[in-house]
C-alpha cells in the first residue's frame, strides 16, 4: 500500500472514531435531556390543576375591576395552564431519547416556560397595582409559591428557569417597590432575595441531578463493560477449550508415536534401524517442540507478557538466525531456502521480529512439498520490506481473510499439515504490538507472498556486527567447517540442577567439539570456574529453591572473574520461563535468553554467535 494511501486510511480510522465518540457522547446527553424532560413535565401534569384552581381563588376574592383586566388575564392563563397540561399528558412517559425528539420537547419546554413567565409577568406589571391590598398579598402568595416550587424540577434546564423565574421575580420585585407602602421597600428586597435563593437553590439541585445522572449513566457503563467482558470470557473459555482438545489430540499424537519408536529402537537388531528410527524420533520431537513453542507464545499474549522493546536492528543478523534456525527443515523435505542479503537497520523488537518471520518461514515450510521457499528484503523509500515467498499448496482467495484466526488449518488432508493453527494468529498479534504492517497475496497451487513492513533505521556510528560468521555451517550438521573450528576447544560451564538435562546438554555440547564442565548448583559452578575458567556459560534459570535463579549465578560468576582477573564471561540462559520481567532483567544483565524447548540448530547457531562476539557485546540483543 502507498505511504499516501495508508497515511488517508490512518485519518479515516481517526475521523470515524471521532464521529463514533462525538455521536455516542451526543446520544449520552440526548439521554439525560429525556430524563431532565421527563421530570418537567410530570411536574406540569401534577401542578396545572393546583395552578388553575388558585386563580381561580385569585379572581374570585379580589373586587370587580372596571376594566375586567383580571377577569381577561385569568382566562387567558388558564387557557394556558390548561394547553401546557395536556402537552404534559401527551409527553411520551418512555421517550426514545433520539436527539430528534428530544429538541422538539425541549422547543415545547422552552415555550411553555417563556409563556408562563411573559403571562406572570404581565400580572405582576399591569394588574396588581390596580387590585387592593388583600388581593395583592393573595396574588404575590399564590404566584411566588408557583414561581418557588419550580427551582428544583426546572434545575436540570437552565434555559427554562433564565426565561421562566427571572422576569416573574424582577417584575414583582419591581412593583412592589413602587406601591405607596412602608413595607413596599422591604417586601420588594424579600421579592429579590427569594429571587436568589431560587438560583442557589436551583444550582445545588442541578449538581445533585447531574451527579445522579452521571452515576446512574456509570453504572449503565459498567453493566455494559461487565456484560462485554462475561462474553470476552466466555468467549477466552470456549477458545481455550479448544486448544485444550486441539493439545491433547496434536501433543498426544506424537508422545504416543515417540513411545513406540523408543521400544522400536531398543528392540533393533542392526545399526540402520536404530538410525532410521532414531531419525524418526528426531521429527516428532521438533514437531513436539514447535507446538510447545507456539503454546507457549500464545500463553504468554494472552497473558499481556510480551512487551515490544524498539531499538534499532540489523536486518541481516535476524536473517542469519532464521537461517540457522529453518535451513535444517527445508532441507530435510528437500526444498531449498534462500535469504535476501541486506544491510538495512529497522526500528523493531529483535526478539519479536525473529518469532514473526520464523512463524512465516515455518508455515512457507510446512505447506511447500517441493519447491523454493525464499526470503528477500525489498527497500522503499522510508520503510523495508520483508517477504517469504513459498511454491506451496497456496490459498483460495475466499480464504485470505480465515487465515490470520486462532486453530485455522485450512487444508488438513495436505501430508506435513499438521500443528494447532495458532502460528498465523500469533504473526498477526506480533505485528499488532511491533505497529508493522502484514500483507498476504496468494493463488492456488501457485504459492504464497506473505510481506511484513518494517521502519527504515539508522545504523549506529560504531555499529559492530555481533556474529562476523556465516551461521550457514552451523546447520549443516557434522560437516560444518568453519563453525566447529569456532565451537572447538571452547570452554563451557553447563549449570543445570536435573540430571537427565544436565547430561543430554552436556554430551550435545561434547558433541559440537566444545570442552564441556557441568555444575548443578552455585557451590559446583564456582569451584568448576575456579578450576576451568569457561568462555561461555549456559545455565538454566530456576535451579532449586534453595539455589540462586540462573540470572543471579550468572552475576556471582561475572564479580568473581572481576575479581581474580578473569576474561570477561558470556552467557546463554535456556528456561521455560517465559516472563516479561525475566526477559527484561536478562536484556539488562547482558544475558542471552532462549525459552525451552530450543532447536539443538537454534542452540548452536546462538553459541557460535556468543563464542564469536566481541566481549563487549554481551549486551546485545538476545536471541
Amino acid at each position: 500500500m502507498p505511504e499516501a494511501t495508508k497515511r488517508r486510511a490512518g485519518w479515516w480510522g481517526w475521523l470515524r472514531q471521532r464521529l463514533a465518540r462525538q455521536e455516542s457522547e451526543r446520544a449520552g446527553s440526548a439521554q439525560v435531556q429525556a430524563e431532565y424532560l421527563r421530570v418537567i413535565y410530570r411536574n406540569l401534569a401534577f401542578s396545572s390543576p393546583i395552578s388553575f384552581a388558585m386563580v381561580l381563588y385569585l379572581i374570585a376574592q379580589a373586587e370587580p375591576l372596571t376594566d375586567d383586566q383580571l377577569l381577561i388575564w385569568g382566562l387567558v392563563f388558564n387557557t394556558y395552564l390548561l394547553a401546557r397540561w395536556i402537552a404534559s399528558l401527551l409527553y411520551p412517559g418512555k421517550l426514545e431519547p433520539t436527539p430528534a425528539r428530544v429538541r422538539l420537547w425541549s422547543a415545547i419546554s422552552v415555550l411553555i416556560q417563556a409563556s408562563n413567565g411573559v403571562l406572570i409577568a404581565y400580572l405582576a406589571l399591569f394588574i396588581l397595582p390596580l387590585l387592593d391590598l388583600y388581593a395583592q398579598i393573595v396574588a404575590v402568595m399564590v404566584v411566588l409559591i408557583l414561581v418557588g416550587a419550580t427551582a428544583f424540577s426546572l434545575s436540570g434546564r437552565w434555559i427554562d428557569t433564565l426565561v421562566y423565574a427571572p422576569p416573574i421575580y424582577l417584575s414583582f420585585a419591581w412593583t412592589i417597590s413602587k406601591q405607596d407602602h412602608p413595607y413596599a421597600q422591604g417586601v420588594s428586597l424579600l421579592t429579590l432575595a427569594l429571587f436568589a435563593l431560587h438560583l442557589v437553590y436551583a444550582s445545588s439541585h442541578r449538581r445533585s441531578i447531574l451527579q445522579g445522572f452521571a452515576l446512574a449513566r456509570r453504572s449503565a457503563d459498567l453493566a455494559r463493560e461487565l456484560q462485554f467482558k462475561n462474553i470476552e470470557f466466555q468467549e477466552l473459555a470456549s477458545a481455550r477449550s479448544r486448544l485444550l482438545a486441539t493439545v491433547s489430540h496434536d501433543l498426544r499424537q506424537p508422545a504416543h508415536a515417540i513411545g513406540l519408536l523408543s521400544e522400536q529402537a531398543l528392540a533393533a537388531g542392526s545399526f540402520d534401524a536404530v538410525k532410521s528410527t532414531l531419525r524418526d524420533l528426531n521429527d516428532l520431537s521438533q514437531s513436539l517442540s514447535a507446538s510447545l513453542t507456539t503454546l507457549m507464545d500464545l500463553t504468554r499474549l494472552d497473558a499481556g507478557l510480551v512487551q515490544a522493546r524498539i531499538v534499532a536492528v540489523p536486518l541481516q543478523q535476524v536473517m542469519r538466525r532464521l537461517e540457522a534456525e529453518y535451513g535444517a527443515s527445508a532441507r530435510a523435505k528437500g526444498l531449498g531456502l534462500s535469504f535476501g542479503p541486506s544491510e538495512q537497520w529497522v526500528l523493531s523488537d529483535p526478539v519479536l521480529l525473529q518469532a514473526l518471520l520464523g512463524n512465516l518461514i515455518s508455515n512457507a515450510i510446512k505447506y511447500t512439498q517441493q519447491g523454493q521457499v525464499d526470503v528477500t528484503v525489498v527497500e522503499l523509500e522510508s520503510s523495508v520490506q520483508v517477504k517469504v515467498v513459498d511454491t506451496g499448496i497456496g490459498i483460495a482467495p475466499d480464504k485470505l481473510d480465515l487465515i490470520f484466526r486462532e486453530f485455522v488449518r485450512l487444508d488438513v488432508s495436505e501430508a506435513g499439515a499438521e500443528g494447532l493453527g495458532l502460528g498465523l494468529s500469533i504473526v498477526r498479534r506480533y505485528a499488532q504490538l511491533l505497529s508493522h504492517q502484514l500483507g498476504v497475496e496468494s493463488l492456488p497451487t501457485r504459492g504464497s507472498t506473505f510481506s511484513v513492513r518494517l521502519p527504515r533505521a539508522q545504523a549506529p556510528a560504531a555499529a559492530l556486527d555481533p556474529a562476523p560468521v556465516s551461521l550457514q555451517g552451523a546447520i549443516s550438521g557434522p560437516q560444518a567447517g568453519h563453525e566447529e573450528a569456532v565451537l572447538a576447544g571452547a570452554h563451557v560451564l553447563v549449570i543445570e540442577n536435573v540430571e537427565l538435562l544436565l547430561n543430554s546438554l552436556t554430551r550435545t555440547l561434547a558433541g559440537w567439539g566444545c570442552q564441556v564442565r557441568s555444575a548443578r548448583n552455585m557451590r559446583e559452578a564456582i569451584q568448576e570456574a575456579r578450576a576451568q575458567w569457561p568462555d561461555l556459560v549456559v545455565s538454566d534459570h530456576h535451579l532449586g529453591d534453595r539455589e540462586p535463579n540462573g540470572i543471579e549465578l550468572i552475576q556471582a560468576l561475572r564479580q568473581q572473574g572481576q575479581r581474580e582477573g578473569r576474561p570477561a564471561l558470556r552467557a546463554l540462559l535456556m528456561t521455560g520461563d517465559v516472563s516479561a520481567q525475566l526477559e527484561s532483567l536478562a536484556h539488562d544483565s547482558g544475558v542471552r535468553v532462549l525459552h525451552k524447548p530450543v532447536r539443538p540448530q537454534l542452540l548452536r547457531a546462538s553459541l557460535v554467535e556468543l563464542v564469536a562476539s566481541p566481549a563487549g557485546s554481551l549486551g546485545s540483543p538476545p536471541g
